[in-house]
């Protein structure tokens, strides 16, 4: 019998892991041509590829390792494997804080991976959990080191910023 691939539930159910932990969940629930989209931050965020999309999930999980999410609403859409979902999630921060944000997702799935996710949130939230120089600094490092080239599987959004 095959080994079950762990999904988004196994990093987002709010328990403490260990950064491989964290690692070997994403390579299992991340897809290879895996996207991240935050288009509502001020520098909109694309993490293009399953590394870079890990490496975001990281940050985020090391920011607030009992990071945990409530689902509200699930929309099914006209595409099979596409759903947007409304959801609030959050936890104690390692800085002393408290992450707090509602996340309106949309989310498609292929063999059973996280494919696309484009999340619209608050990021005043984001930059008061996570310090606004921390934040910026980091997501540029991981967009310079790890993002690959846009995949040929997923058009590009096209009210993207250049």
């Amino acid at each position: 019998m095959a080994a079950q691939r762990r999904g988004l539930d196994a990093a987002f159910g709010g328990g403490r892991t260990t950064l491989a932990e964290q690692r070997a969940i994403w390579l299992e629930a991340l897809h290879a041509d895996a996207i991240w989209e935050g288009p509502t931050f001020e520098t909109p965020v694309y993490m293009v590829g399953r590394l870079a999309v890990s490496r975001f999930m990281e940050f985020l999980l090391e920011t607030v390792p009992e990071f945990s999410t409530r689902l509200i609403a699930v929309h099914p859409t006209t595409e099979p494997d596409t759903m947007i979902i409304e959801s609030t999630g959050g936890g104690p921060t390692v800085y002393g804080g408290h992450y707090t944000q509602r996340y309106f997702s949309k989310i498609t799935s292929r063999d059973g991976q996280a494919f696309r996710m484009r999340e619209y949130c608050n990021p005043f939230q984001t930059y008061a959990a996570f310090g606004r120089q921390r934040w910026d600094e980091r997501i540029d490092t991981i967009m310079a080191e790890c993002n690959v080239a846009w995949p040929a599987s997923q058009p590009p959004d096209p009210a993207r910023l250049p």
